[in-house]
């Protein structure tokens, strides 16, 4: 293990292992600092889905940083793939909005008109493409754009690509301190040692706000318990993305499907609970009568960071050169990290990202509300 960088990244989810990647890319001298495993937080937890117009943003700025990630992924995967010899598993089908009822049918439509994006298919078309789904539906919108991968291998294959360029994965090891002199970042003192670095990067979970507060700043992030369950069938039940109001059904390969996802805002707990398993399978059921003979493999839960606003902290700190956060991006991480990560490595070498206002996504947006506070 070296003892100076260029750069720490604290976090091994999808965040930062997509910064490692893009700052090694750059010849960067790279640490990433994990205190458990890969993708073992939010991003381990996530189902992958890359939905930038299914989530409806209404912040303009983030709406269209969203459509940018997305698209971004194609090519990412495949020099991934190259690079790792790990595949994501990216799904290219579209994803479906059904419509329960005929209200439903005729407040998707409006939506579809006002995105301009997506595509109208009556029941008969939809049967025909998923023979499997209730034959009561309304109908469906169609969006081609949208895909899902598996998080989890994403993340590895981040990771992975970018320790071969030559990134330190520095795993089970827990960040304790980052360290300045003069409002410039020193280093972090880690459980292995002290890493020296003019840059620090908070890429981790809800709980990067501990970091923070020996140097008098905060980073306000809410945990939001999610869980997800997983089933599979003998022979496929969907091959698209199934993005309906109440659940979402994610095909994932071997015949497996992912139903998510419960929010619980607040709860810090672990494991899964049964009546959650019971709502989801429930939903499901809705949409794909089968699913209640499938075989049930497994359900997790994780917790995904949200910010007050629900905007993700993007950016450096004012207050302290060379510390920044790529942190918040609550349900949308994985759809967001290829965008992030690429915009904060060019904040870091100093570039402006053309045509994006950074400023409502500021780190220390509440530091100096609360700075502002305190005067008045």
């Amino acid at each position: 293990m070296s003892s100076r960088y260029d750069a720490v990244i604290i976090g091994g989810g999808v965040i930062g292992c997509f910064l490692a990647y893009q700052l090694t890319k750059r010849g960067k001298k790279v640490a990433l600092v994990e205190q458990g495993e890969l993708a073992s937080g939010a991003s381990g937890a996530a189902a992958g889905m890359l939905a930038a117009d299914c989530e409806h943003f209404e912040h303009p700025e983030l709406k269209s940083m969203a459509r940018l990630s997305r698209d971004a992924f194609p090519s990412v995967i495949r020099e991934l793939r190259q690079l790792s010899g790990i595949d994501a598993g990216l799904n290219e089908r579209g994803f479906l909005v059904p419509a329960r009822d005929g209200q439903e049918a005729e407040e998707l439509h409006a939506v579809m008109l006002a995105d301009c994006s997506g595509e109208w298919w009556r029941p008969e078309k939809l049967q025909a493409a998923e023979p499997a789904l209730c034959k009561a539906l309304h109908g469906a919108v169609y969006r081609a754009e949208e895909t899902q991968l598996l998080p989890g291998r994403l993340t590895e294959a981040l990771a992975y690509s970018a320790q071969s360029k030559g990134a330190e994965l520095l795993l089970q090891t827990k960040a304790a301190e980052i360290r300045e002199i003069n409002g410039s970042v020193q280093g972090v003192m880690t459980s292995r040692g002290f890493l020296e670095c003019e840059q620090a990067v908070l890429a981790g979970g809800w709980q990067m706000d501990q970091l923070l507060q020996p140097l008098g700043l905060t980073l306000p992030l809410e945990p939001v318990k999610g869980e997800i369950v997983e089933v599979h069938s003998e022979s496929p039940l969907l091959t698209h993305t199934l993005y309906a109001r109440n659940v979402y059904i994610v095909p994932k390969p071997g015949n497996k499907l992912w139903l998510g996802a419960t929010s619980y805002p607040g709860d810090r707990s672990s494991g899964v609970r049964a009546d959650s398993v019971h709502k989801l399978l429930s939903a499901g059921s809705e949409y794909i009568p089968e699913i209640r003979f499938s075989q049930f493999i497994r359900a997790w839960s994780g917790h995904r960071p949200k910010t007050p606003d629900g905007l993700p902290y993007l950016g450096g700190f004012s207050g302290i050169h060379g510390l920044y956060a790529a942190a918040g991006h609550y349900r949308n991480g994985v759809l967001m990290s290829a965008v992030s990560s690429s915009i904060l490595a060019n904040v870091m070498e100093g570039i402006a990202p053309p045509g994006i206002n950074l400023e409502p996504f500021s780190p220390d947006r509440y530091q100096r509300q609360r700075e502002g506070e305190m005067v008045l």
